[in-house]
């Protein structure tokens, strides 16, 4: 068996620039001098170090990020000693270091003599010691920089957008394998991580062999009948000659119990076995089945001796992407699991924290939990952040979350002509194929992000042309076909077939982004038709003690130097910015003007509408349109101005609940087409849905000009057209607006409503809403339609509904346990008087970027 020795705990670490010391000084030294070290956890990151030594801030508020800068800039030292057993030295044992996360350029020695190097934050460092290490006591340090002196040689120009030019001459991301956003994005400030951020083990054998990654992976028949389970293990065989070992596969479950002859060769090699499970019980998405996952045990047997065992969980589940012919143009774009068309809601995932070594199974599992009661069945985890740990994808397979996981390449081109970076780049890929391909939760490859479409309209044929090409589209899918092959691939997104442009709307899947960063308008979504649209949003606020917490006392008013520093990069990208547009275009409202607490509920109003429009548009073509997936869910640090539902500190923003009920699995949505305002029925559960659909027009003021109520029926996994009328009957639209109330028995499931006009634009009547507490509820109730009556805008509470509308002279009601009823803190009926004391001018749209 495999020996190992934690050395994770508290290591020492300097720093060092040119003039204050340099590695050579102090890499074998028995003493130092401690004054000149500071503690350091490993696994951990070096800013977490300096700012529990007090060197630093909190480099999560105020302007504490910018001077912080310094510690990036610095090299860093780590050192620890320890003991190593006896029986790791003895004559016929192998041994080694294994550093599962190093970030970034690393140099580790060994009792003072250099043992390796190492450039890859997604892949580990594994470094073999035999005849190296001595009885006793030895001394391990590691040298590490953040990547900027490493790659301050290689050339930047030619790789990236002029716009960003400056910053990539600077930091040259496209030569680091590490997160991109590392060094700054539209949501992000510049934080460049360094520090040993995962586990570090001592690990020995005397044995004939050593095992490496396991691979299980789980396909099923077209047929659906009959599960099959390759087991690939990698065995280093430890001995120049080839030996017989065992392989043992159980599945108590399905009463598998399997043995195989397999041969372990001299270095580090496959070994194979596949096991059938007659009519398993098959791995569904969240609202499709059950997420049903096997039990597997396998171990390595060589005579009596046991090599390896492990214990891990699979799910049987059939895989595709359906991109045949459209009947209109194009082609679809349907994520299909077991034979089901499945239309996908989630967001896009970004990593849960600024400093990843921060990152740990409870911040996963409080995000999958948002995810899930945000009606999420899918993630898309996006190609400029990390191969997420295993922690996440775990929780994705137990709880039915679909992910869609690009490779770590963002909005660049990158130098794989380059021999060196390929090969380095080429073992990220395996590595992480192989650790990421057993998880029945991930269900499509990507390449990268935006690269394809960059090449076609962002000028990426130009400078440096097409470094990056042949690895997407040859590379890639060789590697993932050979190490996976049960799942597709996709080289980039957005990416079209049939030669198309990549955002092309009628195939492929978009980042549907002329609303926000061109145009503010955000009733352009109702005409949209992208088949798969997996990247697009609207900017609004984060939490209100998220938003205060960016801001010192002093300087806690909109456009402050810290609000800058902490706000959506976006608003700078051109004059005026479109982030503050929103407010002006929509409200006719200056921003600028209100404080923190109103803007933030006015922000989120925006943000609510326009996110409420995006998935319902999408959603109401189902499966004409096959997903509903924006950008994006999660923050890795405080922002007062995010694309997210769910903020740094996981609190809800007031978006949430808009987003939760336009993504409710029976739903309703209203639109113009063709002269008439239909209703939509959508129902993505495996059942039809039978109810009643109250629907017409009212005024603000509390009339309803038309009233009527039909029974309907809503096809399972499907989008129905419910009802429809002439819109000319909808008239006076600045103080009228169409309803739609789809209920069960009385019960109240899913409601919408339309507006035509800008919000500026309406006759806003006065609202008092009227709250009462009876039977456990908590019952609204106005005259004049109330519209988004917000409860809360600090977002750690889980309440049932929040930025609700109360239809004139219909009760609205939802769970309420607390023994006092809440308070209402704001309606959008408020929006004539905060015109009046906060006029805006409403300016056209920008220039698009």
């Amino acid at each position: 068996m495999l020996h190992s020795l934690s050395l994770n705990g508290t290591w020492q670490a300097r720093w060092y620039d040119s003039e204050r010391g340099g590695r050579c000084l102090f890499s074998s030294q028995k003493t130092v001098d401690p004054v000149r070290y500071i503690p350091a956890e490993v696994p951990g990151e070096i800013h977490l170090d300096v700012w529990k030594a007090g060197w630093i801030d909190d480099p999560y508020v105020g302007t504490n990020c910018l001077a912080a800068r310094w510690v990036e800039e610095c090299f860093w030292s780590y050192r620890r000693e320890f003991n190593v057993p006896r029986d790791a030295v003895r004559d016929g044992t192998r041994a080694w270091l294994n550093f599962e996360g190093l970030d970034y350029f690393a140099v580790i020695e060994l009792n003072g003599k250099e043992i390796a190097r190492h450039e890859n934050a997604f892949y580990p460092c594994r470094v073999e010691v035999t005849g190296r290490l001595q009885p006793g006591l030895n001394l391990l340090v590691v040298h590490l920089e953040g990547g900027l002196y490493g790659a301050s040689d290689k050339p930047a120009s030619g790789y990236t957008p002029d716009r960003f030019n400056h910053r990539e001459k600077i930091t040259k991301r496209h030569w680091l394998r590490k997160p991109q956003c590392q060094f700054g994005w539209d949501w992000s400030t510049r934080l460049i991580n360094v520090g040993i951020f995962k586990p570090v083990t001592l690990e020995w054998s005397a044995d004939v062999a050593r095992v490496d990654q396991l691979v299980p992976l789980a396909t099923v028949s077209d047929d659906l009948q009959r599960g099959e389970l390759k087991v690939r293990w990698f065995v280093e065989g430890l001995r120049p000659d080839e030996t017989e070992a065992t392989l043992l596969v159980e599945i108590p479950e399905a009463g598998v119990q399997h043995e195989a002859v397999v041969k372990i060769a001299s270095g580090l090699n496959p070994v194979e076995t596949i096991v059938t499970v007659a009519q398993p019980r098959l791995w569904w998405p969240v609202g499709h089945g059950d997420a049903h996952r096997y039990r597997v045990r396998v171990s390595i047997k060589i005579g009596a001796s046991v090599v390896g065992q492990r214990e891990f969980q699979t799910g049987f589940r059939h895989v595709v992407i359906n991109e045949e012919k459209h009947p209109e143009s194009g082609r679809y774009c349907i994520l299909e699991i077991n034979h089901r068309k499945i239309f996908a809601k989630g967001g896009n995932f970004i990593p849960a924290d600024m400093i990843f070594a921060r990152i740990d199974r409870n911040r996963y599992e409080t995000l999958i939990d948002r995810a899930l009661e945000a009606n999420f069945n899918l993630l898309r985890v996006w190609g400029g952040g990390l191969y997420e740990s295993d922690d996440f994808y775990e929780l994705c397979d137990e709880r039915g979350i679909l992910v869609w996981q690009e490779f770590i390449f963002a909005c660049s081109k990158y130098p794989l002509t380059d021999e060196s970076f390929f090969n380095n780049v080429k073992r990220e890929a395996v590595y992480n194929i192989r650790r990421l391909a057993p998880h029945p939760s991930l269900v499509v490859w990507c390449g990268n992000n935006e690269m394809e479409q960059g090449a076609w309209d962002w000028g990426y044929d130009k400078g440096v042309v097409h470094p990056d090409h042949g690895f997407f589209h040859i590379t890639l899918p060789r590697l993932t076909a050979q190490e996976d092959g049960t799942r597709p691939y996709r080289p980039s997104s957005p990416f079209s077939p049939d030669g198309k442009n990549p955002n092309a709307d009628e195939c492929g899947d978009q980042h549907p982004w002329l609303v926000m960063l061109s145009d503010p308008d955000f009733r352009k979504y109702r005409d949209m038709i992208s088949r798969l649209p997996n990247e697009g949003g609207v900017l609004g606020s984060t939490a209100l003690p998220t938003m205060l917490a960016c801001l010192p006392a002093e300087q806690r008013h909109v456009q402050s130097f810290a609000w800058q520093v902490h706000d959506n990069s976006v608003d700078s990208w051109q004059e005026p910015g479109p982030s503050d547009q929103l407010f002006r275009y929509w409200l006719k409202v200056e921003p600028r003007e209100l404080s923190i607490e109103a803007f933030t509920y006015w922000a989120g109003l925006l943000q609510a509408e326009g996110l409420r429009e995006y998935c319902e548009n999408f959603r109401r073509r189902m499966f004409s349109s096959a997903s509903a997936i924006f950008w994006m869910f999660n923050d890795c640090w405080p922002a007062t101005r995010s694309w997210t539902i769910v903020d740094y500190y996981l609190r809800r923003t007031p978006s949430f609940h808009p987003v939760r009920r336009a993504m409710a699995p029976v739903h309703v949505a209203i639109v113009r087409e063709k002269g008439q305002v239909a209703v939509f029925g959508i129902n993505d559960t495996g059942e039809d849905f039978h109810g009643e659909l109250r629907h017409g027009i009212f005024t603000l003021e509390g009339a309803y000009l038309r009233d009527e109520t039909v029974v309907v029926e809503l096809k399972a996994n499907a989008s129905t057209r419910l009802v429809s009328y002439p819109e000319s009957e909808w008239r006076e639209r600045l103080r009228t607006m169409p309803f739609a109330m789809l209920s069960n028995g009385g019960k109240l499931v899913a409601r919408s409503r339309m507006f035509e006009p800008l919000f500026h634009e309406m006759a806003w009547p006065s609202a008092s809403v009227e709250v009462v507490l009876r039977d456990g509820r908590v019952v609204f109730s106005s005259r004049t339609f109330a519209w988004n009556v917000c409860l809360d805008l600090d977002g750690e509470k889980r309440l049932a509904d929040n930025l609700f509308d109360v239809y004139p002279g219909i009760e609205y009601s939802i769970p309420w346990a607390d023994s006092q009823p809440p308070r209402v803190l704001y309606t959008g009926n408020q929006l004539p008087e905060l015109m009046r004391q906060h006029p805006g001018s409403a300016l056209p749209p920008g220039e698009p970027w």
